[in-house]
């Protein structure tokens, strides 16, 4: 028992389970982070909408005024927004007077930022189109370069190396936000089970690594979770595509499951409308350097 809990105070056990929740499943890490770009590069139009529409926004502004909250005063501040998506939250950091970069390795939701600064003259934000993993910190001078390294619900930062690198950039903090515990659509558990006979394992990102592996070591940290529980209506196109999408991110082969997903979301819609509830638990960790 004892040994058992030492481990527990120790990084690297933290480390080593980290890593090893990849293995979870069928196949490692959705088949890996280039795999991860190319499905993000083909929800790029209903991921945009999604953040930059009123839940989007309502999200960003929660978040912005939590950060406040802890003490963090965004106004003069150098970011790194790594994944920066569509760069919601890289534009709300530089309506607060940050100075923001935009890293994103999709060329859709790069080029979509790249369109807003160009129409509404937001000089205060620079994107950077390249994913986490391949970037060189030292190479590109982001060494203690950043006061704020921001990190939201980004599959690219996937283990502690990565983690660490992203440390390596920043001065004052560092906020990192990711899924916490399981996340559910009712209709997408209940097709897990039509076509495994199980149900739908855990998610191989947890922010469980994330916040043991800080808290083992020492660090100053803030952690906040949030279960939210959302309603949702897809048109039937949508939510296969949406389901298939899910499928490939749990590394399933969905070449020939077209018809079946298909199939189990006509006979569960109403009018053309898939109505589901979508459940979630979020936890987000701001570190004080």
């Amino acid at each position: 028992m004892r040994e058992e809990v030492l481990k527990l105070r120790d990084p690297a056990y933290w480390e080593t389970i980290w890593e090893n929740s990849k293995a979870i499943g069928d196949q490692p890490v959705s088949d890996g982070l280039v795999h991860g770009v190319a499905l993000w590069e083909k929800r790029a139009d209903k991921f945009t909408s999604r953040v930059t529409g009123e839940r989007g926004k309502k999200r960003t502004d929660e978040v912005l005024d939590w950060l406040e909250n802890q003490g963090v005063t965004l106004a003069g501040l150098k970011i790194l927004d790594i994944g920066a998506g569509p760069g919601a939250f890289s534009f709300a950091f530089a309506a607060k007077n940050a100075v923001v970069t935009a890293l994103e390795p999709t060329t859709a939701m790069s080029s979509f930022i790249k369109e807003q600064i160009q129409h509404d003259g937001k000089t205060s934000v620079t994107v950077v189109q390249e994913s986490w993993e391949d970037v060189d910190i030292e190479e590109k001078g982001w060494t203690a370069a950043f006061d704020l390294v921001f990190i939201s619900m980004c599959p690219g930062v996937n283990n502690a190396s990565l983690f660490r690198k992203a440390m390596a950039c920043a001065k004052k903090y560092v906020y990192f936000s990711g899924w916490a515990g399981r996340r559910e659509g009712e209709a997408f558990g209940e097709l897990w089970k039509e076509l495994y006979g199980e149900e739908k394992p855990l998610g191989r990102s947890d922010i469980i690594y994330n916040l043991n592996w800080l808290y083992s070591q020492g660090y100053n940290l803030v952690f906040e979770s949030k279960q939210v529980t959302q309603p949702e209506e897809l048109s039937i196109a949508d939510a296969v595509g949406e389901f298939i999408t899910q499928l490939n991110f749990y590394g399933k082969d969905t070449t020939d499951l077209q018809q079946k997903v298909a199939a189990f979301v006509s006979a569960r819609s109403e009018n053309g409308i898939l109505k589901t509830n979508a459940k979630s638990r979020r936890g987000k960790i701001l570190v004080k350097l």
